[in-house]
């Protein structure tokens, strides 16, 4: 028996017996989201199965607590317990992924202080695919070419027949592991850009740029007019997990609030997402509807993630609840393809928010910082992006973040949400979408 099986329904959700509705859901997002078992799933099968156990008995104490009439029958059987419960334990934090990025980095390190310029430069150009601005890599595999290009022009002299046999060798090997690798990353980038079909509703993934840059000071709004160089898109790498499972239960869903600045007429509310959203699971990704919301995971340097509906109307209000439990979280705006969009994401944890343009596969950051305000410990915020021909303006918390002129939005009427997983992993939920058309 477990020690917080001992606790009546309000001590396990860590709410007074007076609690409104409100607070009861509130307390039970947050207990779920910290003891669900798809965050354990690469722990101890102990710490797996007491996450699993727990998680049942929070939803069993949500689906008890949020019905008037349940609450009010439990309130009158519930016996007090005469002993005082024992402290909760806090499982371990979930393993920490492989930085397969650092390994490749360290291998050709190696490489090059044995002097294997050639072993070098195969890993370099491995790891310059996955991330062309890790660290000095770029300077490293330039070093390393211009070793392989001076032995070359260096006066030729006999090679031993051993020692040519091995040099071909090695070569060989090589050569064989540099094809596999390639072919191993375009059958998983393949199996990654493969859409899930639901409805209306979409989910794929796409090549994100360089990490994001360095923030600028703090400001309270980072306007731009001319967009920022472009860097060279990196390609996504997929990292092989366990599949999670799904939750046993979902919470029923409760009414939107309606926005306090709604305007224009109303094309889309959702707050359950079942009908019309891609529900899809990968290696490395998944998407779809669970415990009365929309969640939105993905691996490290798997790349952007997103789901998205489409409405008639260009010009439109996106309004979102988010919650980012790890990463970026945020929104697609006029969506149009894998290589043409606009995505505006915030990282609560840390504050910074980045809002770019992909045009022909090229990332292009508009607007870029770092806000104390955009802080959150449970990374929740409430998300409100207009647009209006080539106006962009956004508003996180009831503050504006970016305001500023696009030069060239692709022409379509897709909007969604969206993860971005660059050096960690990333996860979000949403709720209480609503979509409007500007008068």
């Amino acid at each position: 028996m477990y020690d917080f099986e001992e606790l009546d329904f309000y001590e396990l959700l860590g709410v007074p017996r007076s609690a409104s509705p409100d607070e009861i859901k509130r307390a039970y997002r947050r207990e779920i989201a910290r003891y669900h078992p798809d965050r354990y799933v690469n722990a101890d099968p102990a710490d797996l199965e007491y996450a699993r156990r727990r998680s049942q008995l929070l939803t069993e104490a949500y689906a008890t607590l949020s019905n008037p009439a349940a609450r009010s029958a439990y309130n009158l059987n519930r016996r007090r317990s005469t002993r005082t419960p024992s402290p909760r334990p806090t499982p371990p934090p979930p393993p920490v992924q492989r930085d397969h990025q650092a390994e490749l980095y360290q291998q050709a390190r190696d490489h090059i202080d044995a002097g294997r310029y050639v072993q070098a430069v195969a890993v370099l150009r491995q790891l310059h695919q996955i991330n062309p601005f890790y660290r000095d890599s770029a300077e490293l595999l330039a070093s390393a070419e211009a070793h392989l290009r001076t032995r070359a022009s260096a006066p030729r002299r006999s090679t031993p027949p051993g020692a040519r046999r091995r040099l071909i060798l090695v070569a060989g090997t090589v050569a064989v592991l540099v094809i596999v690798g390639g072919a191993l990353w375009w059958s998983g980038r393949q199996e990654a850009l493969r859409f899930a079909d639901a409805g209306q509703g979409m989910a794929t993934v796409a090549p994100t740029s360089a990490p994001s840059p360095a923030p600028v000071a703090t400001v309270p709004v980072v306007p731009t007019q001319s967009p920022l160089p472009s860097p060279a898109p990196a390609s996504p790498t997929l990292v092989p997990t366990q599949s999670p499972r799904e939750p046993s239960a979902t919470p029923a869903p409760t009414d939107i609030p309606l926005s306090p600045t709604a305007e224009g007429t109303l094309l889309l509310r959702d707050d359950s997402f079942i009908d019309g959203w891609a529900s899809a699971r990968r290696t490395s990704w998944s998407v779809g509807p669970r415990d009365g919301r929309y969640r939105i995971a993905a691996e490290a340097q798997v790349g952007v993630i997103w789901s998205y509906r489409s409405v008639p109307a260009d010009d439109v209000s996106v309004t979102v609840d988010v919650e980012v439990v790890e990463g970026e979280g945020g929104v697609i705006l006029r969506f149009r393809d894998e290589r043409n969009y606009l995505i505006f994401t915030v990282a609560p944890q840390t504050g910074n928010f980045l809002l770019e343009q992909v045009r022909d596969g090229t990332a292009t950051p508009l607007a870029v910082g770092t806000r104390d305000d955009l802080r959150a410990a449970d990374g929740r915020f409430r998300l409100n992006a207009r647009i209006r021909d080539r106006q962009i303006r956004i508003v996180v918390n009831d503050q504006v973040a970016v305001e500023t002129d696009v030069s060239s939005l692709p022409a379509a009427s897709r909007y969604g949400l969206a993860v971005v997983a660059r050096d960690t992993r990333a996860e979000a939920w949403f709720d209480n979408l609503e979509i409007r058309a500007l008068p």
